[in-house]
């Protein structure tokens, strides 16, 4: 009996490391619970980011080992390599179709950049999954030193030619293709690491046939992954610079601050639901009475962890986030595994100690059991009396707080998603909650009424959920509240409670989300809201005062609409 009780203890303690399933009732106040109670995703790797922004080491071996699996895992992969081969060719042929129309146009004629941008992207995110261990090799100065620079390569046949000399320089003995030592030799001269693990790993990836060396057509499937990655990057920029001139060129759009309030006199602009908000916005935005409301572009970009850090600055995203748990509630999670696993230790030892000790012992584990039960029904709770008292131990969480809100707000107002509620009454807490859909929070009993009422709410979900571009919307969101403080103070706070938010959303997603889809959509969301918050931090200075006065939303969007700082040309 005592052993059951201990391994019921045992469940507790893991139970402790697990996250609260969120619930999916989005009516307001349950969106303002969800929001305003901190149930931070407590999992056995709750010190890595939470939607994965790094691919972890031991996803990184996972791919390594593809193809030393079993035959359907291998038959997987060279399926997969060969619709990356295919959609290399593809883009190829409509480069060469573009050239050939030039010529009866009587004019140079380039594939349209945005669409050149979107393909490359996606093939360098196919690479990323396939080639990661080559991906974290050779990136920056050691694919330049091999393969030189990508943007000088016009054509496949200049690509293959610079290949085959990578090649030759590193098939050492001229035996037509690379073995381990080559391939180690080659990288130290680099100054890239080759360890017998990374060689292996690097191996697993490009040795398709298993024959213990990498042939040129091996080596060239992996180079021009790698091509493609700089390709994407030299676009990108390209892209970006001229964004940069056309918005140079053309002065945003500043509206009147009283004309906007006035404007908004008599719109809900709060918890309307049912469209009501957004339709209202949407007619004084045709009728040039607002100009920024729903105007953010989501530009095809590269949201490789490389270009997060690149463009983030944020090396750590766990610490400079705030996305692993950390402090008070971490303690607690660790007392509720101590208390789990010394119970058991006990039951099993019960009988070796003296009388008066044993009988001790036996009622610590009993408590332990109760601690065990009681604190996993209440630790959303608890957790948030904890943070709250760590934050009112910080001078400026108060102004940190009111920057996460404005820079959510300004997200959410940029996407043409509505607040579905506004809270000033905690003192030093504003909230400002964005609804899931620029129609509102989904009504899960409408929803079920809509399939006749035989759906349940995972199906009424799936039936009247979020769109792809509306989970992109919501990814934004979520995280530019946390990049609005860290480009203010160089670090974010709290960064688990918005994912854990994030993470709510995706489950109320029309089409199931996989976990490399969330590593994708976490990734889009750091990247586009520091692009977002980057060259607004005097709006933010506005709004994060205002937020903190406790100012009525009307006025704050008449900052947004008022300040030149947030252009109509994203």
């Amino acid at each position: 009996m005592l052993r059951a009780v201990a391994l019921t203890c045992l469940v507790g303690s893991a139970t402790a490391f697990l996250p609260t399933t969120p619930s999916l009732g989005l009516s307001p106040s349950a969106s303002r619970s969800s929001a305003a109670t901190f149930r931070p995703p407590v999992s056995r790797h709750a010190l890595r980011p939470a939607l994965g922004l790094r691919m972890s080491q031991e996803t990184s071996e996972t791919a390594s080992t593809l193809v030393a699996g079993d035959a359907e895992k291998k038959a997987k992969r060279e399926r997969a390599l060969k619709l990356a081969q295919q959609a290399r060719e593809a883009l190829a042929e409509a480069e060469k179709a573009e050239q050939e129309s030039a010529k009866y146009k009587g004019s140079s004629v380039r594939v349209d950049l945005g669409s050149e941008l979107k393909a490359k992207s996606a093939l360098s995110r196919m690479a990323e999954v396939t080639y990661s261990a080559w991906m974290k090799s050779f990136v920056g100065s050691p694919v330049q030193s091999l393969l030189g620079n990508a943007e000088d390569l016009n054509t496949e046949a200049e690509k293959r030619e610079r290949v085959k000399e990578a090649f030759e320089r590193m098939d050492l003995d001229s035996s037509g293709g690379i073995d381990r030592e080559e391939l180690a030799s080659a990288l130290a001269s680099m100054g890239v690491d080759a360890s017998a693990g990374t060689v292996e790993g690097l191996f697993g990836e490009a040795d398709v046939n298993g024959d213990s060396v990498i042939d040129f057509e091996e080596f060239y499937t992996v180079m021009t992954s790698l091509l493609v990655r700089q390709e994407a990057e030299a676009l990108e920029k390209m892209l970006e610079e001229k964004r940069t001139a056309a918005a140079a060129a053309k002065a945003p759009v500043v509206l009147d601050y009283a004309d906007v309030v006035a404007a908004l006199e008599g719109v809900e602009l709060v918890g309307a639901g049912e469209g009501v908000t957004a339709k209202a916005l949407g007619e004084l935005k045709e009728g040039e009475k607002l100009v920024k409301w729903d105007t953010y572009d989501f530009t095809v970009r590269d949201y490789s962890v490389d270009r997060l850090t690149a463009l983030t600055g944020i090396e750590e995203p766990d610490e400079q986030l705030g996305i692993s748990v950390q402090g008070l509630v971490l303690q607690r999670v660790k007392a509720t595994q101590f208390a789990g696993l010394s119970a058991l230790i006990i039951v099993f030892t019960a009988g070796l100690f003296p009388s008066p000790l044993d009988q001790w012992l036996r009622t610590y584990s009993y408590l332990a059991f109760m601690f065990n039960i009681v604190v996993p029904l209440f630790a959303g709770r608890i957790d948030g009396a904890l943070v709250d008292y760590e934050l009112s131990q910080q001078p400026d969480a108060a102004e940190r707080w009111s920057y996460r809100q404005a820079g959510r707000f300004l997200a959410s107002y940029m996407c043409g998603v509505p607040l579905a509620e506004v809270d000033y009454s905690a003192p030093g807490k504003p909230l400002l909650i964005p609804a899931s859909k620029p129609s509102g929070n989904i009504d899960l009993a409408k929803a079920r009424a809509g399939t006749n009422g035989t759906a349940n709410a995972f199906e009424a979900a799936l039936a009247y959920g979020l769109t792809p571009k509306e989970l992109q919307k919501q990814a934004v969101i979520q995280t530019a509240g946390l990049m609005a403080e860290n480009q203010k103070f160089g670090s974010a706070t709290l960064g688990y409670t918005f994912l854990e938010e994030l993470d709510r959303q995706i489950m109320l997603s029309s089409s199931f989300v996989d976990p490399l889809a969330k590593t994708f959509l976490a990734r889009f969301g750091f990247v586009e809201s520091t692009t977002l918050v980057r060259g607004r931090e005097a709006l933010l200075d506005e709004l994060a005062g205002a937020v903190r006065e406790g100012r009525p939303v009307e006025e704050l969007v008449a900052m947004v609409e008022s300040h030149g700082g947030a252009s109509t040309s994203e």
